[in-house]
């Protein structure tokens, strides 16, 4: 299996979901690791930050997603949800409100997620994006995982290293 440059993994993961924008789970870590499981093929990334706004990485197809879908309890399809101005409006006045917010994530989250270039269309005024769920070390989940890890940790230090010479030899 090859590694490739995030910059270019990314936009072929974004076709594969617009295409197809439900049956996607995502999950991160604080590693840097990402799991994206879509409908069909599933990719990990090795990310690392390089600034709040700005990140580089490595990442791989995984040729069996069967698995990590059994490890993985599936809960609604991650993807973008456009919201109306009133539906803004009340997400926006139920952040105090802790029982009233949950409810309406989970009524918002019940919602299709749609393509991206229907956002683009439609220009809504607001959008909600996710789940993305957070998990405590993606390497524990398998044998196979823990193996993609380490090869993604090293392709990721490799690109780093090249694409940032100077920013690399701060660290040794």
């Amino acid at each position: 299996m090859t590694a490739y440059p995030i910059e270019s993994l990314i936009p072929k993961i974004m076709n594969q979901y617009n295409k197809q924008p439900v049956g996607w789970t995502v999950l991160t870590d604080p590693k840097g690791n990402v799991l994206v499981l879509g409908p069909s093929k599933g990719y990990m990334l090795k990310t690392l930050t390089l600034n709040p706004q700005e990140y580089t990485g490595v990442g791989m197809e995984i040729e069996d997603t069967e698995d990590l879908r059994r490890v993985v309890e599936l809960g609604p399809s991650y993807g973008s949800r456009p919201l109306s101005n009133e539906q803004a409006k009340e997400l926006i006045n139920s952040l105090s409100h802790r029982g009233k917010q949950t409810r309406l994530i989970s009524q918002l989250l019940r919602k299709k997620p749609v393509p991206t270039w229907k956002l683009e269309k439609k220009k809504p005024s607001a959008i909600v994006s996710g789940p993305i769920i957070a998990h405590p070390n993606l390497s524990a989940i398998s044998r196979s995982q823990r193996e993609l890890d380490l090869k993604l940790k090293f392709e990721a230090d490799k690109l780093f290293r090249k694409k940032y010479p100077h920013r690399a030899s701060i660290y040794g």
